[in-house]
């Protein structure tokens, strides 16, 4: 029987963990500005300075950018349309799970025949939460018109991050408005 809870405790925490792995996206735009008329782009040189990753993770973060910038139709330029500034903002963050509640069968509380309790130990996973903030900014007007985000990225995670950076970036930017994304 203890395995049994040792294993239902097991799955509960797999589960918890296993929803954290998707992003969260959301954007806005500046509906007054006419996006079609925006097809080169380039990365905004201060806004890469600034980004807090390792020079690895940057330059993967850039490439997936890139990428999917490419794949939208957008062709990268010395003197482009838009810039391109990259943030990622990251928190500690710590969830705590269990003890679980077990049983729930048999007659009553603290006597009779099965009674229900309480059972497993305290889980505590503490891990660095990063947020990626994608804008595009308009150089010959000063202005940003479009402004991309994917929270829940866990930064302390190795396992598969170079692919876990692309599907992020691709999340993100699938929430630019396809009606208006530049001619391929």
């Amino acid at each position: 029987m203890k395995t049994a809870q040792k294993l239902l405790m097991l799955f509960t925490v797999v589960l918890a963990l296993a929803g954290c792995t998707t992003l969260r996206t959301a954007s806005d735009y500046d509906k007054n500005v006419d996006l079609s008329g925006y097809k080169t782009y380039n990365f905004y040189d201060k806004g890469i300075a600034r980004i807090k990753l390792n020079n690895l993770d940057k330059r993967r973060l850039m490439a997936a950018v890139e990428s999917e910038m490419n794949a939208k139709g957008f062709t990268k330029s010395d003197r482009p349309d838009l810039l391109v500034n990259l943030v990622v903002v990251a928190r500690e963050k710590t969830d705590v799970y269990g003890p679980a509640y077990y049983g729930g069968w048999g007659w009553g509380w603290r006597g009779g025949w099965g009674n229900p309790f309480w059972g497993g130990g305290t889980y505590v996973n503490q891990y660095i939460d990063g947020t990626i903030i994608i804008d595009f900014l308009d150089p010959a007007k000063k202005i940003l018109f479009w402004h991309g985000q994917g929270s829940g990225f866990n930064l302390d995670n190795f396992n598969k991050r170079e692919q876990r950076l692309y599907t992020g970036v691709k999340e993100i930017l699938a929430q630019y408005p396809s009606i208006v994304s530049a001619a391929k």
